[in-house]
């Protein structure tokens, strides 16, 4: 079977809908011989900021000389990104191989499982055969019930809560941070950044191990370049003041950071190393400059939370009304916030279609979703509603007005542009 055809099949399970537990999946797993088992597993969940601390972690491990996996969703452009070994991508014929596996097991079992976690799937049998080191796995939703809990970790990560998926993962910060601690097994390590009450409820009750990286480290200093988008972090460890340049713009890449320097620092990484590491990184849709003339920001900000973080970052940049937004939502989302924080800091939207993926809505669904705000007259004042996503953009372009664009939304609308954009030119 060629590649096309397994991508195809596989993408055909995108909207089959998340399962209310994982017992099947651990058959799966228990089936394919449980890949990865005895493999030190890193296990990073949150609400914002898995994508940055994984990618901080692999650039250690890796420039420090260890063979490095890393498992993340979504890709940008290409499913093989999902799925990394020392820096390089899944090959298609592995793809296929594993992918063959799997489809063998479920056919016995007589059980369809989703997109997500056939991917996981795939990429356990990959890590385990790659003889890897260290492995970083990304939870695709909440954690409690993630394909990727089926497989046992050394350190759990949590990097932060806050509202998101609120109609799957719960209405309350304290029901998303127990999902969130459900990928603490056997009381292991966990190592998280935020000083919120309800998350650290959480993980006590699932270990007694677990370390906060913002008390831990004192005098936690950041700062942002605004010239060459670069972030400054400066903290006090065991009495000695440690700074790091990190080559992502925003004070909450410092957070990240600190969480992947505290498990750099538990295998004896260097802080010459941990540099060095992160001297390498490459991130999409992290406040990535797209372009500077006419200046555009790709952002994969998608929710409450990290759209204050954007914000807080464009406030150093520009002044209101100074930017152009293009984005899109996802049913899971909760509108109002969103398009509140927006209003706030621009008067031109542009609204496009997330129509062709999970959840997604055409700008017209969206529409109608913000006809049900009490509020609506204010948020329609300056709306445009534009399914495509590049005709949105050379409108955008046309407005002289603004100084920048920001395309924002989700991984999906980045990488949509990103792949229709390099299409179209």
């Amino acid at each position: 079977m060629k590649i096309e055809k397994i991508l195809e099949e596989i993408f055909s399970l995108r909207n089959k809908s998340r399962r209310e537990n994982i017992d099947d999946l651990k058959k799966v797993y228990k089936l394919l011989g449980e890949p990865c088992k005895n493999r030190k597993v890193i296990h990073i969940a949150g609400t914002n900021g898995k994508g940055s601390t994984s990618a901080f972690l692999e650039n250690i491990f890796f420039y420090s000389g260890y063979n490095v996996g890393k498992f993340t969703s979504p890709h940008i452009l290409k499913y093989n990104e999902r799925i990394v070994s020392n820096k390089k991508m899944i090959s298609d014929e592995k793809i296929q191989k594993y992918y063959e596996v799997v489809k063998k097991i479920l056919s016995e079992l007589k059980l369809k499982i989703n997109f997500f976690e056939i991917t996981t799937f795939v990429a356990l049998l990959f890590f385990e055969e790659e003889n890897l080191e260290f492995i970083i796995l990304e939870t695709g939703l909440g954690g409690r019930l993630d394909a990727t809990n089926v497989v046992n970790s050394v350190i759990s990560v949590i990097t932060n809560v806050s509202f998101d998926h609120t109609a799957i993962l719960g209405n309350t910060l304290k029901e998303i941070a127990f999902e969130k601690a459900g990928i603490i097994k056997n009381g292991e390590i966990c190592i998280f950044s935020q000083n919120l009450a309800e998350l650290e409820n959480e993980i006590n009750k699932k270990t007694k191990k677990s370390i906060n990286v913002l008390k831990k480290y004192k005098n936690i200093d950041i700062e942002l370049d605004k010239k060459n988008f670069t972030t400054t972090i400066k903290f006090e460890d065991d009495k000695k003041i440690k700074k790091f340049e990190l080559p992502l713009f925003g004070k909450f890449q410092g957070n990240n950071f600190l969480l992947s320097y505290e498990i750099a620092k538990r295998f004896g990484i260097s802080d010459k190393d941990i540099q060095n590491g992160i001297n390498h990184l490459k991130l999409f849709g992290r406040f990535e400059i797209f372009s500077k003339n006419p200046f555009v920001i790709l952002d994969v900000a998608h929710n409450e939370d990290s759209m204050k973080v954007l914000f807080e970052n464009l406030s150093f940049l520009y002044k209101k009304n100074e930017v152009i937004f293009i984005t899109s939502m996802l049913k899971t989302k909760d509108f109002v916030p969103i398009f509140e924080k927006i209003q706030e800091f621009s008067d031109k939207i542009f609204i496009t279609s997330l129509k062709d993926v999970t959840y997604g809505m055409s700008s017209h669904e969206i529409k109608k979703e913000i006809e049900k705000f009490e509020n609506k007259e204010k948020f329609f004042e300056k709306i445009v509603f534009e399914d495509d996503i590049l005709a949105a953009y050379k409108k955008a372009k046309k407005l002289e007005k603004y100084k920048a664009i920001v395309i924002c939304g989700s991984f999906y609308e980045i990488a949509k542009f990103k792949k229709l954009f390099e299409n179209k030119n």
